[in-house]
């Protein structure tokens, strides 16, 4: 029984062994018949790659897709964005047409896939970037590049690459702004009769599924919207067919707000401390008040330094300037403090010599001691029985002239009272406590109107914007 059993498997493992086999020669493919094939579609006695398809008839119909894997780099001081992207080109090109050749293999091909070395060989558009600063093709570990090439002789290419494009921004807002930055393709030599691009794989695609977005995150923005559109540029060489890609960057208020508003404010909080503090402590509130504007002067130079040179006000710089003026008052507050704490010690010694003065021109209308008389100054004896408290002090009286150059006493009369100036209205005391509340307070309602406003402009500009319904969401 074992060995009939044997004799059953092994014949089993010869049929199918030999199956397996006849498959495998049906599915080789001449690779030699492939080369001659390739070969013989760029022949140059048939075929020159520095004329166009349909040389003189119809332009050449190119069709552009791209597919962003990251922005990598925003830069406001260079105005640019960086892209990281796969660009593919499709067009058609009859004269590389193998579908009705006769290969000589087993089974029909629909397209070759080969090596980017053989694209060198091929007519391809001259495409570029017209708002490019710099930009380069991936190398690792090899040339970053696709070719294929269907039977009609369409050409499908793809290629890694990372541009560099400008972008003009604009800071009004800053730091609660949005950047319309954009990537420009155009053909370099080929006009509009020469070369048409439209944006997807096929002319009947629509716009807006040419363009697709990898999930990624940028550290100062946020891509929210994109939209292509297709124009045309005219400069003196000629007419030129132009694809733009658009993008709508929404600043992040996140590293602004903790590195910048916040430190701000507790600056100019902290310059409020000298309000509090002892009208004599001048070293004290000197130094509060020099240390405060020059930490503010440092925070803005800082900030200023990593931000363009434009011409117009940005909001950030009305912030930060305002927050500046709130710290130099608070030290300006003090100065005026300290003059008039001085003016006022000055008035009061020399009310106090003026007291000391007035008393030593009084003289008593009688002697305690007939001792202490003399000639000169003859006074009168105290009686025993007078009550000194109703005897006043005499005075000189004040002498006033008349026409005959004869001194007479002046008629007595109830002095006016001085007007107090503003100066004497308003204390040192009363402006350190006024200075107390009305600089909070101030502070505050800035930072309310300020915020509230910079909030306003910013969804107002987000809404022209999206006013456009082309303008589509990235993720």
């Amino acid at each position: 029984m074992a060995r009939p059993f044997t004799l059953i498997v092994l014949l089993s493992a010869h049929l199918c062994l030999h199956v397996v086999v006849t498959q495998d020669e049906d599915s080789h493919i001449n690779t030699q018949l492939l080369s001659s094939v390739l070969d013989r579609l760029t022949n140059r006695t048939t075929y020159d790659k520095r004329l166009r398809p349909r040389y003189g008839e119809k332009p050449v119909d190119v069709g552009i897709t791209i597919h962003v894997s990251s922005i990598s780099a925003v830069s406001e001081v260079d105005m640019d964005f960086t892209l990281d992207f796969y660009m593919r080109q499709t067009w058609q090109d009859p004269r590389l047409a193998f579908g009705s050749l006769d290969l000589g293999l087993s089974k029909e091909i629909d397209s070759l896939t080969v090596g980017v070395d053989y694209l060198d060989r091929l007519w391809k558009p001259d495409t570029f970037f017209p708002n490019e600063k710099k930009s380069f093709f991936h190398l690792a570990t090899t040339h970053n590049s696709f070719l294929r090439i269907e039977g009609d002789g369409t050409v499908y290419t793809s290629q890694r690459l990372t541009v560099t494009a400008t972008c003009p921004m604009d800071l009004k807002l800053f730091p609660m702004d949005s950047q319309h930055c954009k990537l420009e393709i155009e053909s370099y030599g080929y006009e509009t009769k020469d070369i048409d691009y439209y944006w997807g794989k096929k002319r009947t695609d629509l716009e807006i599924t040419a363009v697709k977005f990898d999930t990624f995150q940028l550290p100062q923005f946020q891509p929210t919207l994109y939209f292509v559109n297709t124009t045309k540029a005219e400069t003196s060489s000629g007419k030129y067919v132009r694809l733009a890609l658009e993008v709508i960057l929404v600043r992040n208020m996140g590293f602004y707000t903790m590195n910048i508003v916040i430190p701000s404010i507790l600056i100019v909080t902290i310059s409020w401390v000298s309000f509090w503090l002892n009208r004599e402590a001048s070293p004290a509130r000197v130094g509060l008040g020099v240390t405060t504007v020059l930490t503010m002067t440092t925070l803005i130079t800082t900030t200023n330094n990593s931000m363009p040179k434009v011409s117009y006000v940005k909001g950030l710089d009305v912030f930060l300037n305002f927050c500046f003026v709130m710290v130099f008052a608070s030290l300006l507050e003090y100065a005026i403090v300290s003059y008039m704490n001085k003016r006022l010690v000055l008035r009061r010694e020399k009310r106090r010599k003026a007291a000391e003065q007035q008393q030593r021109n009084e003289m008593p209308m009688f002697n305690a001691s007939p001792k202490a008389a003399n000639n000169n100054n003859p006074l009168m004896e105290i009686p025993e029985n007078c009550d000194c408290r109703t005897i006043p002090m005499m005075q000189h009286p004040r002498l006033v002239t008349d026409g005959a150059h004869t001194l007479w006493p002046a008629p007595f009369a109830r002095p006016k009272k001085a007007s107090k100036t503003c100066c004497q209205r308003w204390t040192p005391a009363k402006i350190d406590k006024l200075s107390r509340y009305g600089f909070p307070l101030s502070f505050s309602i800035f930072n309310i109107v300020y915020w509230l406003y910079m909030k306003y402009l910013s969804l107002n500009s987000s809404d022209k914007i999206q006013e456009n319904d082309k303008w589509q969401q990235i993720h």
